[in-house]
């Protein structure tokens, strides 16, 4: 009997599994595994790896086995192993886009609560047909495909037809060369195909997932690190624009104004009023120094100083109530600020009867929340023009939100009822 290819596989399968667990160890090594996207990533490399020790085995039984009831078996046994690692992967890479779709697009998309449990009947379901024969039938020699062979590969593909369709659905947040390194778990196997169709006793489909993997994770990685140096690069040139749009002229001037005439009426509360400003600009100043995020503990010192210092000019036209159920969770310094100044500069102040802010946050499992909302005039959103201050603030803060923590900003507003900004941080990013 010609072992040829059997000893072809064997060579492939461990050339490819130890690259494997060299991308395991990293991902271990470097605590990759705590993102939840990159969970998926590992448990694919996991299954991928899974596939290849089924080679392994089937083709070592095939060379070293003689007696042809334990072959059979044996062989059998490695064929069920490969099917639980085909339907692992193509489960966890649903799992992995579906988590990466949700990222780019700021939404909330959840699969995991029917895909888990299609893995599970899937292979239990094969594996009861494989030892029958519906699946494979060996002889001892030779594999034959059984009727239901075919119906397994579909049934496995089905775990991410919905992927696809997200993939549509939300294809204007994803980059089209993206979507192209996505679909590469599909594209890959399909050129195995056709070399299989000349190399018939190849396991293509094991080796074409590897090198697919393999394909996204180096090509996500370069992205990801090309971006991250981009946005530093803008974010160290935007340092002097977020203090200047903080610590405005006209706020200094209004501040220091209250101060001066509260020395004469009130110097007790004149000294508490200097103390909230030096440590209202010592905030300000200190946040330029740092490229890390800080806590919402932390920052809402910067809100509490500043709404104090704006509460000693508008007194009872301004409302301040505070809901904060979560603070030791990390944001880009001065951003909750920047969101609370705008609430009283162009809500509050512009109405004359004043009105309040409100300031809340919590969580939930997927994310932390801060709510800043004000029933102030509101606005159109055609009136937020490009170059404005409002504007040049806010694009700034969804910058440092997404480059910093992979967070973002909503925020909805309605013209003489009040606006509501939202920042959303995913956890375990």
């Amino acid at each position: 009997m010609d072992h040829t290819m059997d000893y072809v596989n064997l060579g492939i399968a461990s050339f490819l599994l130890a690259i494997m667990f060299i991308k395991l160890f990293g991902d271990i090594r470097l605590r990759k595994v705590s993102n939840k996207e990159r969970m998926q990533f590992t448990k694919m490399l996991i299954a991928d790896a899974i596939m290849l020790v089924a080679v392994l085995m089937g083709k070592s039984f095939a060379i070293a086995i003689t007696n042809e009831k334990i072959r059979v078996f044996h062989s059998t046994m490695a064929y069920a192993i490969y099917f639980v690692g085909f339907y692992m992967l193509l489960g966890f890479y649903s799992l992995y886009t579906t988590y990466y779709i949700s990222r780019m697009s700021g939404k909330n998309l959840k699969i995991r609560v029917f895909v888990i449990p299609l893995i599970g009947i899937y292979c239990i379901t094969l594996i009861f047909y494989i030892f029958r024969g519906g699946v494979v039938a060996f002889d001892g020699t030779n594999f034959e495909k059984g009727p239901l062979y075919f119906i397994g590969q579909v049934g496995g593909y089905s775990l991410v037809l919905l992927t696809f369709v997200y993939m549509i659905v939300y294809r204007q947040y994803l980059k089209l060369n993206n979507i192209l390194r996505l679909l590469s778990i599909v594209f890959f196997p399909l050129i195995g195909v056709f070399i299989r169709s000349f190399v018939p006793d190849l396991e293509v489909l094991p080796y074409c997932f590897c090198l697919s993997l393999i394909f996204m994770d180096n090509t996500f990685q370069y992205e990801q690190e090309r971006l991250i140096l981009e946005q530093e690069d803008k974010i160290s040139r935007d340092r002097i624009k977020i203090l200047l749009s903080q610590i405005r002229p006209h706020f200094l001037y209004n501040v220091l104004n209250s101060i001066y005439v509260l020395c004469e009426k009130n110097p007790e509360e004149a000294q508490e009023a200097i103390g909230r400003f030096s440590d209202y600009l010592r905030g300000n100043l200190d946040s330029l120094q740092k490229a890390e995020c800080i806590t919402l503990q932390k920052e809402m010192e910067h809100v509490t100083n500043y709404l104090g210092l704006e509460k000693m000019r508008f007194r009872e036209k301004l409302n301040i109530k505070y809901d904060i159920k979560d603070e030791r969770f990390l944001l880009p310094a001065l951003s909750v600020q920047l969101l609370v100044e705008n609430a009283v500069k162009h809500g509050i102040h512009k109405k004359e009867e004043g009105g309040y802010v409100h300031i809340a946050s919590f969580s939930d499992e997927d994310y932390y929340y801060i709510v800043v909302e004000d029933n102030g005039v509101g606005f159109d959103s055609d009136e937020m023009k490009k170059g404005d201050g409002l504007h040049i603030g806010i694009d700034n803060l969804q910058e440092r939100l997404l480059t910093m923590c992979k967070g973002f900003l909503l925020i909805e507003s309605t013209k003489n009822v009040g606006t509501k900004a939202t920042i959303k941080i995913p956890k375990n990013v």
